[in-house]
């Protein structure tokens, strides 16, 4: 193998690797909790706040529906009837820890338990459903996969109505 190949294929590699280290995933401190819809993270002394993405949570799913009072009524009386639930994010998310993610189009994930992100764990949870809307070949088998969990649960808004009087259905 002559220098001009051994360079060639010296540069292909390190262009592989930097590429992969291009990635756009960044180190925030969790700030402050509103829901488990939203948190808000401190990045360089700048508030982002993030939204779990690809999924429709509780407070989502009252904010698009179709009748909001009929939505809001299921969502209090889940949660009524599983008050732990309402308090997710503020169990499994810790004040002050610095979590890695990711802003994107659909919202931001969030790595809140090692490579699960925290839209999986509230799939997992059967405290959300995928967003008909969501489409990204990277994400969609992992939040199939949590949903299907989540499904299994009993305290899960798949055991209640929630989904028949929140998310509009295609005819």
């Amino acid at each position: 193998m002559c220098k001009k190949e051994t360079r060639i294929k010296l540069c292909v590699v390190f262009l592989c690797f930097s590429i992969s280290l291009n990635a756009k995933i960044m180190l925030g401190q969790l700030n402050g909790i509103e829901n488990n819809s939203a948190v808000m993270l401190l990045d360089n002394n700048r508030r982002v706040r993030c939204e779990p993405h690809g999924i429709k949570t509780l407070e989502w799913m009252i904010r698009d529906a179709v009748t909001p009072d009929q939505c809001q009524k299921s969502v209090d009386a889940f949660y009524y009837a599983h008050p732990h639930e309402r308090l997710y994010a503020q169990e499994h998310l810790n004040l002050y820890q610095t979590y890695h993610y990711e802003k994107s189009d659909t919202g931001c994930v969030l790595y809140a338990n090692g490579p699960e992100s925290f839209s999986e764990m509230l799939l997992n949870e059967g405290l959300a459903t995928i967003d008909g809307k969501y489409n990204n070949a990277e994400w969609n088998e992992k939040l199939k996969r949590a949903l299907i969990r989540g499904q299994k649960k009993k305290e899960s808004i798949h055991e209640s109505d929630i989904l028949q009087k929140c998310i509009e259905k295609k005819r």
